[in-house]
């Protein structure tokens, strides 16, 4: 077998394992930073890691794939992104985007932190978020809802707009805090 196709052969089982829920550590039990595993640990990313792998592994999936936000980020736009936000997501990410909400002690994996997430490159990236408000979790195992059918589009736009302008949180150096822990996010 050529190094090429070893490699390639390599690669598949390690994403084929990671579909599967795989540890993601090494470590007893597959706890490390990033949660029990790669899908629905209990991690800094809660809820959202499994996303952010697929997307880095495989992209966003075509429908969305070249989606950018059409409204501009005025305060109308906010305000109306606060609204839609305060209605359909703060109950499970909490009214901060912390993954803090009233419903989210009962979920498995939790919601993910917003407020971290928005801070990151990958919440920056209009495409990805556009997909994950309008698919949900539910092909993720994640007990995020839908909101293609239930939400008009420029209610999505707008709920993005919010998420990405109003609820990262930066510290000394411009590193994400997360003050879910109290602490420096690890990674940045």
């Amino acid at each position: 077998m050529s190094p090429l196709r070893a490699a390639s052969a390599c690669a598949a089982t390690i994403l084929t394992a990671m579909l599967v829920g795989a540890p993601a550590s090494g470590q007893p039990g597959g706890h490390g930073m990033m949660g029990s595993s790669w899908w629905g640990g209990r991690g800094m990313m809660g809820g959202g890691w499994q996303r952010h792998h697929y997307a880095m592994m495989a992209g966003v999936p075509a429908p969305y794939a070249g989606y950018k936000n059409p409204l501009p980020k005025t305060a109308a736009t906010l305000s109306r992104g606060a609204a839609v936000y305060a209605q359909n997501c703060a109950g499970c990410h909490g009214e901060k985007g912390h993954g803090d909400g009233p419903a989210a002690a009962g979920l498995t994996p939790r919601p993910a932190d917003l407020a971290w997430v928005s801070a990151m490159p990958m919440g920056q990236w209009d495409a990805f978020m556009y997909w994950t408000v309008a698919e949900g979790g539910g092909a993720l195992g994640t007990a995020m809802p839908s909101f293609k059918a239930s939400l008009p589009k420029r209610d999505i736009w707008s709920v993005i707009a919010y998420v990405q302008n109003e609820l990262p949180q930066f510290g000394a150096g411009g590193r994400p805090y997360g003050p879910r822990t109290g602490r420096w996010r690890c990674c940045y």
